[in-house]
């Protein structure tokens, strides 16, 4: 977050100018494959064929260019998961290392969980290997920093997984923003509400784990314990938990959207456990961010599907902008009785698809040019949970210097 970030890498990319294809209109996936040329391959390897993992494969397999070649993960039946996913003769193991060292792969795919972000994208670059770099970028703001630094040491290309940064509606979106549809922003509210299932309290490993190898850089070594694995998201150990897992995609776009893709100043935070009983991190929560010009809350609920998955609601005073999975829709102001809602003045129906993301990390590995979500923009955009996290952890507000560094508040 130094100004030398800023004035490297990041300020070009804040913008909504597109890259390729993406500022076009919207085309099939098969359409867009056509862009790097059937015969010209890029081969890849996945690190965390999980769920996450498997389904990065099958987005990027819409692309003939792009293929499997080696999969990697701690699990045995993840690895044979993935292998169906990838090219014939392509090899399983359990150490990420072997990707590295083959000359064969050109990019790392690599969909670990949280805790093994950090060592696993600086190892790969510093191996000559381009990345696609599931969100969360990183498990603490220190840490971001230090791969953001690592990342610019080399030459390779970075794409944080942050689809909503390659989506046709998200960037229309800013464009109105940024054409003073809204006015002056002075409240946004980010939200996800799901009701979900209890977590379970047994588990059963279908095959062999490396829990070792799993637990990596934790530094409190735990007995084998299947429940952590399987939801390791709902553990400090593994993760931010779903403050960054859910809000780094959310408060990036109110970043980029009303502060020039920077973090608050900022933080205070309060959650709960109600559902996700023998958890430890809370699956209710309310954080509230200090912007300069502006207030945002983020709000999590996994009891209760009231307006279903994700919404943001950017309140300006002259409009209020609506973006959620069904797209966008701009409302102008003052709100009158009885006509509520009124009528909507910008309306887009559409989704969020990951693919214009893979395609975007695919065409930077030819052009060399910088993607869409390069790493200065998922550090910044999982700053504000950090700072969450850090606020709900010391049960106070937590600020932010100018330099980006932690400060008393």
């Amino acid at each position: 977050m130094s100004d030398r970030i800023k004035r490297r890498h990041f300020i070009a990319q804040a913008g909504g100018i597109g890259i390729g294809l993406l500022a076009a209109p919207s085309v099939s996936a098969q359409s867009m494959s056509r862009v790097l040329g059937a015969n010209d391959r890029i081969r890849l390897g996945i690190v965390g064929a999980g769920g996450r993992g498997r389904s990065l494969m099958g987005s990027f397999k819409k692309f003939p260019q792009a293929e499997f070649v080696a999969v990697c993960d701690v699990y045995e039946p993840y690895q044979g998961l993935a292998l169906k996913l990838s090219a014939a003769g392509a090899k399983a193991t359990y150490d990420y290392r072997e990707l590295l060292n083959d000359k064969n792969i050109d990019a790392i795919v690599n969909a670990t969980p949280d805790h093994w972000h950090s060592q696993i994208l600086i190892d790969a670059v510093q191996a000559g290997k381009d990345v696609y770099t599931e969100k969360p970028f990183s498990l603490t703001i220190e840490q971001g920093e230090k791969m953001v630094k690592a990342v610019r040491a080399t030459k390779q290309i970075v794409q944080v997984g942050m689809q909503r940064r390659s989506s046709e509606a998200v960037r229309s979106a800013k464009k109105l923003v940024d054409d003073g549809v809204l006015g002056e922003v002075v409240m946004a509210r980010a939200q996800w509400f799901w009701n979900r299932k209890p977590m379970p309290r047994t588990a059963t490993l279908q095959g062999n784990l490396d829990w070792d190898r799993f637990q990596g850089p934790v530094k409190q070594r735990r007995a084998l314990d299947a429940v952590r694995f399987m939801n390791w998201r709902n553990f400090w150990d593994y993760s931010g938990g779903h403050m960054t897992d859910q809000g780094t995609h959310l408060m990036d776009v109110i970043q980029w959207f009303c502060n020039d893709g920077n973090p608050p100043q900022a933080a205070l935070s309060h959650g709960e456990i109600y559902v996700h009983i023998g958890a430890e991190v809370p699956d209710t929560f309310s954080a509230i961010f200090e912007y300069p010009r502006f207030l945002a809350t983020w709000t999590l609920c996994y009891g209760n599907s009231y307006e279903d998955s994700w919404k943001i609601f950017l309140q300006g005073k002259q409009a209020t902008m609506v973006i959620d999975d069904d797209g966008y829709r701009v409302f102008p102001e003052p709100w009158k009785r009885p006509d509520i809602p009124p009528k909507a003045m910008h309306e887009y129906k559409g989704g969020i698809p990951t693919e214009p993301h893979v395609l975007n990390f695919l065409e930077c590995i030819r052009s060399r040019q910088e993607p869409n979500a390069p790493v200065e923009v998922g550090h910044k955009a999982v700053s504000a949970p950090h700072l969450a996290n850090l606020a709900f952890h010391q049960k106070r507000r937590v600020a932010l210097g100018t330099d980006g560094a932690l400060t008393k508040a």
